[in-house]
Order: C-alpha cells, then structure tokens, then sequence
C-alpha cells in the first residue's frame, strides 16, 4: 500500500472505506430484519376481566364492551377470548373498533380465518398507542365484516362485572347481563425493533467508513482515536439504556445534585433525600434501569416528547443525596445545560453522557498524540475498546479518570526520550495531581513520574550546569519536580481518602498506625539522605544496598506480624450476626485480612477459577452494563480478536531498541501488583466475611492500567515483527467495538427476566 503513487493509494483508500460502510450498513439492515422478526409485533397483556362460563355468539348487529381505562394507562389493543364451537372455519372476518370517550376511533383491527381458533385469546392491535389524559370508559364494537361458516363466539361471564357492561348492537342497545373475557394490550413492540435497528446504521457505516479510512491512509492514529472515538462514543449513548451502565443510577444522583448546587438550589431534603424536577422523579431510584425492546421503546417516545419541565426542584425521589464529589464536574455540566434549556429527563441524561464522553476523547486523544511514535498504537486500541467507550459514552467518571491515567503515562513514556517543555512539566503535575485524587486504587500509578530521567525535568531554559548543589549535595532540579508530583499527590490523596482509609482501619489501633506512617516517611527521608552520600563509593553503596534489602525483609515480616496481632477480633457473636438477606453485617476490614490471612487467601483462590473470565470480559468490555444485574456477554470471538489486537500492537518491531531498562521494568511490574493489590483490598472491603468469594470486583477496575502491562510486552525481546501493526491493530479494536455495539444492542433489545 505504502509503495502505490498518493492518487492511487488515496482511491484504494477511499474504495475500501466505502466498501466497508456499505457492509456494516447492510449488516446493520439484517440485524434489524432479525430483530423484528423475532421481538416484533409482540403486545404486553394486563388481564380486566379473567371472570368466564358462558360463549355469546357474535349477533348481525355485532356487540359493545365498555372498557375502563385510568389517567396515564397506555391502550394498544384489547385481547378476546373466542370460541368457533369446536370447528375450524374455512371463511369469515370479525372487526373490532374501539372508541375514547369523546368518540374519536382509537383502533381498527380485523380478524380472520387464519388467526381466530377455538377457545384461544387473539390480540387486536395498533402500533400508535392510546393514552389516557384522564380516567375515561373506552368502547369497543365487534361485529362481523364477512360471514363465518358456522356462529363465531365470544367467551363471557354470567353477570356483568363493574364500569364493564356489553351491549347488544351499541351503546343504545339491551344490556346483556354479561362481561367478556377481555385483556388490554399495555404495551405492543409493533415496529420499533427495526426501527430502532436501523437507527444505528448511519452511525455505525460512518465510524467504519472513517476507521478504513484513516488506517488505510496512515494518517496519525490521535486523528483516528478522535474521529471513530467521538462516533462509536456517540452509538454507545444510544445503545446502552438509560441508568444500565455501570453503577449509572448512583453517578446520575451525584451530577445532579451538583448541577442543582451550580444553580443555588436546595438539592436534598432534611433525612437526605434529592429533590428533583417534576418531570425527572420517576426516574430516580437506588438500582440499575430497565433493558429489553419495550425499554428502547420507552425511552425513544420520551425523547420526542420535547420540553420536560420547569427546573424548579418540587419532588423528593427515592435517590439518596451526598453520593459525589468533584469528580462529577463534566456530567453535571451537560446535565445543568440540559435543564436550563427545560430540556426531558432522558434528553438531559443524554446531554450529560455526551459531555462525559467530549472530555474523554480530548485526554484519550492528547495521550494518543503525546506518546512515543512506537506507543501510539498501543495507546489508541486501549482508547477505541468497547470498555473504554461504553464508560465514557455514560455518565460514569471513570472515563474521566481513564483518560487522565492514560495521559499520564503517556506524558511519562515520552518524557523519558526528550527533555520537558515548561507547558509539559506543568501538565505532569496537574496530571499527576488529578490522578491521584480520582480514585484511590491508582495513586501507585504517580510512582512512573520517576522513570523519568531528571535531567528531562530540569525546568531552567539554559543551564550552566545540569546539576545544583545546596548544603554540598548535587542533585538534578529535575528531582525536585518529581518529589513536588509525589507529595502533591500524596497530599490530595489523603485529602480526599482519608475517610475511607480509617473505614478500612477500622478494627486496628489508629494511632499506632499514624506513628508507624510518620516513622516510614522519616525512614524514606533518612534512606534518601545516605543513598545521597554514598552513591559515589561503590564498596559503600553496596553495603547500603545490602542494608536496605535486609530493612526491607525484617520490615516486611516484622510488619505483618504486628498487623496480625493488632486490634480486637471480631467475637463468635458478632461474627454470627446477618443482615435479613443471609449476608454478615461485618466486611473485611484491613485489620481482619491481617487476622485472617488464610482465610482471605483462600477466598481469593476460590474466585480466581470463578471470576478470571469474567474479569477479562469487564476489561475488554465484551460483558456489557452492569454485570452484577444484567449478564450481557457477546461473542466470546469478539473477545479473541480484542486480545490479539492488543499483542500485535504492543509486539515489538524488529531491531527495535529495549524502551526500559530492566531496572525499570521491575519498577513498572511493581505498580501494576501494587495496583491489582489495591484493587484487591477495596473488592474486600465490601465483601461480607461470610462469602466464599469476592463481592464486586470487575475488570474495568484495571483498565486504567493495561497500558502498562502492555508496555512490558512491548519491552520483550522474544517476539518482534517486521513493521509496526499499530494503524491495523487500531482499525481491528475499532471494528470489534462495531461489533460489540451491535450485538450488544440485540442482546439488550431481546432480553427477557428469567421466571
């Protein structure tokens, strides 16, 4: 391809592009084909009357039922039950028309032959639902369009049942002492799953239309991250239902409440409840949304209802107030825009993922672009993954703190080949300073700030020396920018968990803890202080090498072993207490993972064979939503391709330098088990003591950091390739997302409760 004239690798270009959106659009057409074969036309029955003994034959002048219909009930038909006398009937047509109250037809429906059977209920339907404004009495008229062969009737109580009487002929005519067997039709899929379908088919052929292009042209993959990022970004807010992503209903809660607080509004009443606008209360719960093709349905009718409601916060919902913090700024902008312009709830949930994702893509796409040339493929798949994306495309602030962890270590890996810029210093220190704050698990990620070398970091334009000395000790002033990284992050870091850690210690003897910090940061500060006076002597430095691994062991043990004896246990009493659904009401706690180091080790055994796949499926994002509700799991092909995407573009190419020294290998390796450690302990931290294994935890949670498992690979020296597969891995990772989208908005659209 690279060897063809511009024009002609343009036209090559341009052809497949456009041969590869007219197959996803085809293939967007076929799913929806499918979908409406197999989920439409399908009605929602609610029984009115189930009282019946008798069969009334179907007069010349036909029958009338009234049917009672409350304010806000949606009418998509009624279902009767028939009766042919025990014959199958070769001829006849029986219509049924149903009047509103004010006498304005509502339905026309017919039924023939082919779909009338003896003693069965058939549904006459319509795809416009009727809604009532008020509680009214609907009437429906049957009669016979074209003879039956034999009298074709209806079954019947003896007795009329209340505001349900049927007439003979109309509403003028006798009383028949009688109420059919009648159901009304609440709600009917009619059109909609291939409607619904085919909206995803313009979008979908746009974003592989653009991902050949742009790989097939080489151009730069933070150009392609942007363009297919912004469009698949934008499908998953379609796709994904409202409050079903991960954990969607809480960060709803939070960016509202932030958005009403941006307002000046009262956000939450005395016992802590959010108060929401008008149109915006039944929406606002404490579980995950609903899924299914009458979800989809719902949600695309209220979207075309336009305006909501005024931005007065009148209602207390169920949602519990004070869930968020800061790191809810971009969603509850969206959502503040959103109800400014008086917009309706679930075009306000729309604005707030659409916010979310923007934000995203500039930190996914800067990260792209600030790599190193060799890492930018690597970078751009972990961007383009369906994970990636569906937390992004959602009101989820992980995406914020994916795209603020991938721009770090991007910052870091080209840092190390180049000497910083002033603009680039002072975005590894907001960088780092946002990292650490953003989730408590990633704080071990900041550590990478020291791969760097320090004289890249040195902040003077035109050194005289690349060193400065104070009190007789030379050091790099690049030092200095990695120790201020270290302890603004630290700083903000307790800052904002310093609740959750005495949570954590909540069974251990605080204050010995607090003396044992203080001594270790003491410690660090001495170690620093001789490591400086002795880094010149080699025999010297060897004995503090020794030293430290030896204080490093005895630290280590003798650690452990004052954590396993410190505190109070938990009583045989209170280890029996359970909460009413069989949970205990004590959760691992780090003093009880201290006192029970066995049993924590066999809890974590047990879920490894259980959970591992499921954990690489929540990474990937090829289980989709919130798995701990809904199991929305593709094709596990998809997942294959997805991982080897990956490894072709973290493969090395031939006669391509180490990017890390081993020395820094190890110091990556350590962050990535510091981290998975981390993760660990917070999954714990939820789990009951008495579960056989861990509660919560999912793969998305390490997402942030496969970069850097991914740049280990890149480092080995044991598989290469010819030439870089970074614009081809990229282009795979985007069409399986394609793919993950489409199938998943199957999965969701025909999924049923399990009974």
């Amino acid at each position: 391809m690279s060897k063809l004239p511009p024009v002609r690798r343009g036209l090559v270009a341009l052809v497949g592009a456009l041969l590869a959106g007219c197959a996803v659009w085809f293939l967007c057409q076929w799913v929806a084909y499918d979908l409406q074969e197999r989920l439409g036309k399908q009605p929602v029955y609610e029984i009115i009357n189930d009282e019946y003994s008798q069969i009334i034959d179907l007069p010349e002048e036909g029958l009338t039922q009234e049917i009672p219909l409350k304010a806000g009930q949606a009418f998509y038909g009624v279902r009767l039950k028939f009766s042919t006398h025990g014959q199958l009937y070769k001829s006849g047509m029986v219509m049924v028309d149903v009047y509103n109250e004010e006498g304005r037809q509502i339905l026309q429906s017919a039924g023939n032959f082919l779909n009338i059977f003896d003693d069965t209920f058939t549904e006459f339907t319509t795809d416009n639902g009727y809604v009532a404004q008020q509680d009214e009495t609907l009437t429906v008229h049957l009669y016979n369009e074209v003879e039956w062969d034999g009298p074709l009737g209806l079954w019947a109580s003896e007795g009329a049942v209340e505001q349900m009487a049927l007439y003979n002929g109309t509403t003028d005519g006798e009383s028949m002492d009688a109420t059919l067997a009648v159901q009304r039709v609440a709600d009917y899929s009619g059109q909609w799953p291939g409607t619904l379908a085919r909206q995803l088919a313009m979008p979908l052929a746009v974003a592989a239309f653009a991902a050949v292009l742009l790989a097939m042209l080489h151009l730069p993959l933070a150009l392609m991250v942007a363009v297919v990022g912004l469009v698949l970004g934008y499908t998953f807010t379609q796709v994904t239902p409202a409050l079903v992503a991960p954990d969607e209903y809480t960060h709803l809660a939070a960016a509202y409440e932030l958005a009403s607080s941006w307002s000046g509004q009262q956000t939450a009443t005395v016992d802590g409840k959010l108060l929401v606008r008008t149109c915006d209360a039944p929406y606002f719960g404490t579980k995950t949304g609903e899924i299914g093709i009458f979800a989809y349905k719902s949600q695309a009718l209220a979207k075309m209802q336009g305006h909501g409601s005024p931005n007065a916060l009148t209602e207390v919902s169920e949602a519990e107030a004070g869930q968020g913090n800061a790191n809810y700024w971009v969603q509850a902008a969206g959502i503040w825009l959103a109800r400014l312009q008086g917009k309706n709830f679930y075009t306000m949930l729309w604005y707030g993922r659409m916010a979310n994702l923007l934000v995203y893509l500039v930190l996914a796409t800067a990260a792209v672009a600030l790599a190193p040339a060799v890492l930018r493929g690597l970078f751009a798949c972990v961007a383009l993954l369906p994970m990636s994306l569906q937390l992004a495309g959602s009101l989820s602030p992980d995406a914020g703190v994916l795209g603020t962890v991938f721009l770090f270590v991007s910052l870091c890996m080209s840092l190390r080949q180049r000497r910083a810029a002033r603009w680039q210093l002072v975005l590894l220190v907001v960088a780092g300073a946002a990292v650490a704050p953003a989730k408590a698990i990633y704080l071990p990620v900041v550590l990478l700030c020291l791969a760097i070398p320090a004289r890249n970091l040195d902040p003077r334009k035109a050194p005289a020396s690349p060193t400065v000395t104070l009190r007789g000790i030379s050091c790099y002033p690049g030092r200095f920018v990695q120790l201020g990284v270290l302890l603004l992050a630290a700083v903000l870091w307790t800052a904002v968990n310093l609740s959750a850690l005495v949570y954590a210690a909540r069974d251990m003897n605080r204050m010995l803890l607090a003396a044992a910090a203080l001594a270790g940061v003491v410690l660090l500060v001495v170690i620093g202080w001789l490591y400086s006076r002795v880094r010149n002597n080699p025999a010297r430095l060897r004995w503090f090498k020794g030293g430290l691994a030896a204080l490093v062991v005895c630290g280590a043990v003798g650690g452990v072993y004052l954590l396993s004896h410190m505190g109070g246990g938990l009583t045989p009493d209170q280890l029996l207490q359970f909460q009413p659904n069989g949970d205990s009401v004590w959760t691992f706690s780090f003093g009880y993972i201290c006192r029970n180091l066995p049993a924590t080790l066999k809890l974590l055994l047990r879920t490894l064979p259980e959970q591992a796949g499921l954990w690489l499926q929540g990474l990937l994002g090829t289980t989709l939503g919130e798995p701990i509700v809904y199991r929305i799991d593709v094709s596990w092909v998809l997942g294959v391709g997805l991982v080897l995407a990956l490894l072709a573009a973290a493969t090395p190419e031939q006669e391509q330098k180490p990017l890390l020294a081993r020395r820094t290998c190890w110091g990556v390796a350590g962050i990535l088990v510091c981290v998975v450690l981390a993760v660990l302990a917070a999954a714990l931290n939820w789990t009951p003591i008495n579960y056989q294994t861990l509660f919560g935890m999912q793969g998305r949670y390490l997402l942030p950091v496969l970069p850097l498992a991914l740049l280990l690979w890149k480092n080995n020296r044991l598989v290469a390739m010819r030439r870089s597969a970074a614009h081809g891995a990229a282009l795979s990772v985007a069409l399986l997302t394609l793919l993950t989208q489409l199938q998943g908005f199957a999965l969701y659209a025909s999924w049923q409760p399990v009974s």
